[in-house]
């Protein structure tokens, strides 16, 4: 059924007035209706014509909408948006989205009115804007960086598809909208030699162990942590990377990988297979020493107890141990980096490195770590020096 409307006059100008359905209904059953006012912009005198065409093409438009009229704010929606998405995603997921739902898009837009159906690409470039220009950060030091902005805008365009899912818009106007250019992270990476002092500095500390297995095998920090001894198989001398380890408000719990590619079989080198083989001795000794007071958790990186190391935990540990050395400032998550450069350095292809890391394919690979260093170019200098015949 199609949108009916009539001309108004208000101010000395034309408006067109529409009928829109709600979702209400009336005391007897039927469904309530609302009226809408939309400025022509035109003057009365000598613009009724004009303004009559501009009511049918409005008409037409809503009609061609084929959505309900909704008379809920943005920052409304985004709050409710909110709470029904979270049995649906991750718990660090949703974290983040509820950060840049509360931080950032529920502030800008709440005290600006602007209601879901009447959102405008326009709306979101000036939010953007302001993301970029003021002082934005939640502590108002300084404006967001545009890596930032992007995942606020990711957060705002999933929201809108889900509205656009339900039937409470037609068009999701992030999709049209210009965002910031993201600044592409340049991470860095320690050498062997660096791995190596890594190594010594961490040994007898209590996160040796999930950065002994980061450094050889490159794995995310939930895999590292989320590793059970059913997965180490010590006769094949094999680790499979099968869960992930997510921290949560209460205690932390495991779930799949991130990806299908992430779950991997992966050969254990003997120096690992016996410093395993000395921490399953030490947890076997910790175990009858706790009794009834050790936790059966199985966890490959555990606690003397058995608890299983937290993943903030991990990452706070190794950055005060990174800050106090004199090697680079790297993340916990840049060992993996490290071990990709390192073995693309070796000689290894990008598709034998892609398999070891579980990278869904081998753009994202070379993606990351296009930046290995000058070993390799100075192999193909060299090999080049011998095959051209250029005269001086």
């Amino acid at each position: 059924m199609g949108v009916s409307g009539s001309l108004q006059v208000k101010d000395g100008k034309f408006y067109a007035v529409l009928s829109l359905k709600t979702n209400e209904l009336t005391k007897k059953g039927a469904i309530k209706y609302k009226t809408k006012w939309i400025s022509t912009g035109l003057e009365v005198k000598g613009n009724k014509k004009r303004a009559k065409q501009f009511l049918h093409e409005k008409c037409i438009e809503y009609s061609g909408r084929n959505v309900d009229y909704c008379d809920m704010y943005f920052a409304d929606y985004m709050n409710m948006w909110l709470e029904e998405t979270k049995a649906e995603i991750r718990p660090n997921t949703y974290r983040g989205y509820k950060g840049n739902v509360k931080n950032h898009i529920v502030p800008y837009f709440s005290p600006r009115r602007v209601k879901i159906q009447e959102l405008t690409v326009n709306d979101l470039e000036e939010f953007y804007k302001y993301l970029v220009f003021e002082r934005s950060k939640s502590d108002g030091s300084e404006p967001l960086s545009p890596t930032t902005i992007t995942h606020i805008h990711r957060c705002i365009s999933k929201a809108l598809n889900d509205a656009a899912r339900k039937g409470v818009i037609t068009v999701n106007v992030a999709s049209l909208a210009r965002k910031p250019h993201s600044v592409k992270f340049k991470s860095q990476y320690l050498n062997e030699k660096q791995v190596n002092q890594l190594l010594k500095m961490v040994k007898d500390t209590t996160i040796e162990t999930p950065v002994v297995l980061c450094a050889v095998f490159g794995l995310r920090r939930g895999e590292v942590l989320g590793l059970k001894w059913k997965e180490v198989d010590m006769v094949n001398r094999t680790i499979t990377i099968s869960e992930t380890l997510q921290q949560h408000v209460g205690g932390s719990y495991t779930s799949p990988p991130k990806t299908e590619s992430s779950y991997r079989t992966l050969p254990i080198p003997d120096r690992v297979y016996q410093y395993l083989v000395s921490i399953k001795r030490q947890q076997n000794v910790d175990k009858e020493v706790m009794g009834n007071g050790y936790q059966e958790g199985d966890y490959v990186c555990a606690w003397p107890d058995g608890r299983v190391i937290e993943p903030n935990y991990l990452t706070r540990n190794f950055h005060d141990m990174i800050v106090k050395s004199d090697l680079p400032n790297i993340r916990l998550h840049d060992l993996r980096h490290s071990v990709a450069s390192n073995l693309l350095n070796m000689g290894f292809t990008v598709v034998q490195v892609q398999e070891w890391l579980g990278h869904s394919s081998a753009a994202t690979t070379l993606n990351f770590y296009a930046h290995v260093d000058k070993t390799s170019k100075l192999n193909i200098s060299r090999t080049l020096n011998t095959k051209l015949e250029i005269k001086i």
